[in-house]
């Protein structure tokens, strides 16, 4: 790789990392992410775009990064937090920022590089899903969840952006990334006896769920057929086939990869339909079809919690997979870094 004076750095509105990202307050918090990135100064060369001098500050592999990004990433990042150029900054903190964001920009062509030849992608299905995701786990409306994205100043489109962003980045983690990542029962014992308070439980449920997805306005014999399904489906466990098993089968949401674990929720932060039904459930128990705004729902009560520190062995599966995706978060750095090492990347600021 040829490169000038390159910065460590996540990518953009492409595909982003964590560690330079922050989650938003709200309903959507968990998907709505922010850049914390601004400002930049001119740079040498150009192309021409519409009859207009787009000046090109880097190369990738041959592919142009014009000033144009470089301001369009700005003035998001602007608009959403509020701020405008501070009058008081430096030279020096003017040029830092604007190479921070020219090299998640690169990052960003070289991510969406790779998906693309390697067919990743998020299908509008699949984003789509992912939205209603969100608004089941927060018990809110899709109007609701228009305001808080209103709110925090960010375009439904460019939500939808971000969530396809985080599916395809999910997607390469599953491809490059999970198979070199194992987690020893040391290591989950270990972190159980130093974080005790972790695993003090609040009055809750831990779920597990199947969920089959539904269009916007569905007729009613679509509505039917799904449900028909999810019956079948839930027959198919009855029978005994490990709920795990097809969840990952059948499942048509992120859940599906963890075998439909959802995790905990408070008593009083899942909707009616879906709380009153597991009030009534033991632990163990699989649910009849349940329809909600996000599709319909075969849920299992793996768990009813009342204020005291879980078992090791209630939360053994919990520890392994966050520190299975701690693990695979910094694998996939380690994978990022090695391909803008094999990459042709030019920095024309």
């Amino acid at each position: 790789m040829t490169t000038r004076d390159p910065l460590s750095a996540t990518p953009a509105r492409g595909l982003r990392s964590r560690s330079t990202l922050r989650a938003r307050k709200g309903p959507a918090a968990g998907l709505v992410l922010v850049l914390s990135l601004a400002l930049w100064p001119a740079a040498p060369g150009g192309v021409v775009s519409a009859g207009v001098l787009d000046r090109v500050v880097a190369t990738v592999n041959g592919k142009v990064i014009t000033e144009s990004e470089l301001r369009e990433m700005t003035d998001l990042f602007q608009h959403q937090e509020g701020a405008g150029s501070r009058p008081d900054a430096s030279e020096w903190e003017q040029a830092s920022m604007q190479r921070r964001i020219l090299e998640e920009l690169v990052d960003r062509k070289l991510m969406d590089d790779y998906a693309s030849k390697n067919g990743i992608s998020a299908s509008d299905e699949e984003i789509e899903q992912a939205v209603k995701e969100v608004q089941a786990r927060g018990n809110i409306t899709r109007e609701q969840l228009m305001e808080s994205l209103r709110r925090d100043g960010v375009s439904y489109e460019e939500y939808r952006d971000q969530i396809r962003d985080q599916i395809i980045k999910a997607k390469m983690i599953h491809k490059e990334v999970r198979a070199q990542v194992s987690v020893k029962d040391e290591q989950i014992e270990a972190y159980y006896l130093e974080h005790p308070d972790d695993f003090r439980s609040e009055e809750g449920f831990f779920l597990s769920h199947i969920l089959l997805g539904l269009p916007q306005n569905p007729r009613p014999e679509v509505v039917e057929a799904v449900m028909n399904e999810a019956r079948r489906i839930r027959g198919e466990v009855l029978a005994g086939v490990p709920f795990a098993d097809a969840a990952a089968k059948y499942s048509q949401d992120a859940s599906a990869a963890r075998g439909g674990r959802l995790g905990f929720f408070r008593q009083g932060a899942l909707s009616g339909d879906l709380e009153s039904t597991i009030l009534g459930m033991q632990e163990g128990e699989v649910s009849e079809p349940i329809r909600t705004s996000a599709g319909v729902h075969i849920v299992r009560l793996e768990e009813k919690t009342s204020g005291e520190i879980r078992s090791l062995d209630r939360v053994r599966d919990t520890i392994r997979e966050k520190l299975f995706e701690e693990a695979a978060e910094r694998q996939f750095e380690e994978w990022r870094k090695n391909l803008r090492k094999s990459a042709y990347i030019e920095i024309l600021l």
